[in-house]
């Protein structure tokens, strides 16, 4: 199964709109050290905020997360 690509789609969309780490920290309620950790594929935004990121960036949640149908369906 391929792996979830959040991290390298949320930083290519955050920079789309010119935003900083603090903009996105600041609008969703977390702080820059969690949107770094995002980034850094280190931990993921909990559950809730991604409508809130979803709308932020212009995107689908599916869009958000990277997912496709091939992600459910093994190799």
């Amino acid at each position: 199964m391929r792996e979830l690509k959040f991290a390298e789609n949320f930083v290519r969309l955050r920079k789309q709109f010119d935003m900083t780490q603090g903009d996105v920290a600041a609008y969703v309620g977390v702080s820059n050290s969690a949107v770094s950790k995002w980034e850094q594929g280190l931990s993921y935004p909990d559950l809730s905020l991604l409508p809130k990121l979803a709308t932020l960036l212009d995107v689908t949640i599916d869009e958000l997360l990277a997912m496709s149908r091939n992600l459910l369906i093994s190799e």
